[in-house]
């Protein structure tokens, strides 16, 4: 935790820290009349946005207007450097959902679904006794709909569209969403947790957004009164904006994520700032409609029973590099926002690197579960008590399946330093390009330096670490 936020200390072993004064038996404070079981199984809210970045919310840039956002980083843990596995939709989610990387459970790219035996968290959590929903967008081919996944409640839609009167699925039952989709998506998280909350069983809820992924015309269709909040003039226009790509890919320069941002008027400035001010305004929009979600929880006399998880499925380039969309290893693409919020946890900040592979393991411990050996991801438990001692130096990411005009990507970053293979396709074990960033000194990630003689030991260490990290997710 950073400076004046809680001390670290000797990991303790998970029943000691269910037991500890810190979390008090996970926290809970039981409801008057629960049940034994009410009083010592947590609920959980777990909240996945669309194409919302690390810095795209409140309590991490004062330029965003997140009141419902930064309160729940106010009761819980920011994590400042959380990553992605694989910076696109449906890898992401089965990420998310398994605690396993694509090449594992998968899922590597776009609108593929899960291996037969994958089980998910909300599987192991029903079989636990959990009552489980789903609402919200589905970006997988199997399962079908979130049903298959082990979740009983569901409504849901399939991948990308408008971000009002959306076709649904709601129960089983087609039907047109009418109004702002997070409108209608908040109010059936509340159908499920008013149910949730009369048969007096823990529950798990995961939310997944539409908001803020461009909708199907590419805009952000924010309400007037909310664009009326930012002033365009002072949205920011990247450091890195005019970067002319040297020392990155060639096939860049006249790629996909060059092309698009050029179509929305990246080359000018003020074609950045018009797309940050409606980028912002809709996760604002988005941010109103959570407050209702919040607001249920407290009514419903929740909330202090109720660990929130908020995380992005992958972050989004506003004209850094000159790109746009995602999937690329560089920071903008591959970092998200990820609050934990619940019962013992203050409003601190974690700098330890964090996945989203670790939802599902961290659900899982906090909820009393073992851990299956085969997932990736840690359970966070340990650094919701302020206990970094052992914890991971690196992370994997990886983007083997060329998807919205990449080439396959694999790369390890540190807390200072990113390491990136390019390979050329439809041959995958075929390095084209590698890529060195001294995070620390060069956060826009303009300089390569992976053919600057100083830092050899440093890339090839990285280079070891980043061939470890893969064959652990191979095996």
């Amino acid at each position: 935790m950073r400076p004046g936020h809680a001390p670290r200390r000797r990991v303790m072993a998970r029943r000691r820290f269910l037991a500890s004064a810190g979390l008090a038996a996970v926290g809970l404070l039981p409801r008057r009349g629960a049940s034994a079981q009410e009083k010592s199984v947590p609920n959980f809210v777990f909240i996945l946005t669309d194409d919302q970045r690390f810095d795209a919310l409140g309590c991490a840039n004062p330029l965003v207007i997140t009141p419902n956002m930064d309160a729940m980083a106010a009761r819980g843990v920011r994590f400042a450097r959380a990553f992605v596995a694989t910076s696109i939709c449906s890898p992401s989610r089965a990420c998310c959902l398994t605690g396993r990387y694509g090449r594992a459970n998968g899922v590597p790219g776009l609108g593929m679904g899960l291996k037969p035996a994958e089980r998910t968290f909300a599987q192991i959590l029903k079989a636990a006794g959990y009552q489980t929903g789903y609402v919200g967008k589905w970006h997988l081919s199997r399962p079908a709909d979130p049903s298959g996944a082990g979740f009983d409640f569901v409504t849901y839609f399939n991948s990308n569209g408008p971000h009002h009167d959306r076709k649904v699925i709601e129960r089983g039952q087609p039907k047109v969403a009418k109004g702002f989709i997070e409108d209608y998506l908040a109010g059936q998280a509340v159908e499920f947790l008013e149910a949730a909350a009369a048969a007096r069983k823990p529950f798990l809820l995961h939310l997944a957004t539409q908001i803020p992924h461009m909708d199907d015309k590419f805009d952000w269709p924010a309400r007037p009164e909310t664009l009326a909040l930012y002033d365009e003039a002072k949205m920011p226009v990247p450091a890195n904006w005019r970067d002319d790509l040297s020392g990155k890919p060639p096939y860049l320069k006249a790629g996909r994520h060059r092309e698009r941002g050029t179509l929305y008027g990246y080359g000018d400035a003020a074609g950045i700032r018009r797309h940050f001010r409606r980028y912002f305004a809709a996760v604002t929009d988005l941010d109103r409609a959570l407050g209702a979600l919040l607001a249920a929880l407290d009514r419903l006399g929740l909330r202090e029973t109720t660990y929130i998880v908020h995380m992005g499925d992958n972050g989004w380039f506003m004209g850094e590099h000159g790109f746009t969309s995602k999937v690329l290893a560089y920071e903008e693409s591959m970092r998200v926002p990820f609050l934990v919020s619940g019962p013992g946890l203050k409003g601190t900040v974690c700098d330890e690197l964090i996945l989203n592979a670790d939802i599902a393991p961290t659900l899982l411990d906090l909820a009393g579960l073992p851990i299956p050996e085969n997932m990736h991801g840690r359970s966070l438990v340990p650094l919701l008590k302020g206990q970094a001692e052992g914890w991971r130096k690196s992370v994997l990411y990886e983007a083997i399946k060329p998807e919205l005009g990449s080439w396959p990507i694999l790369a390890v970053r540190t807390s200072r330093w990113k390491y990136i293979q390019t390979f050329k396709p439809p041959r995958p074990d075929t390095l084209a390009f590698e890529e060195l960033y001294d995070l620390e000194n060069d956060p826009g990630e303009m300089r390569n330096l992976a053919a600057a003689a100083e830092h050899k030991a440093v890339l090839e260490d990285l280079k070891a670490q980043l061939a470890s990290l893969v064959e652990r997710v191979k095996s």
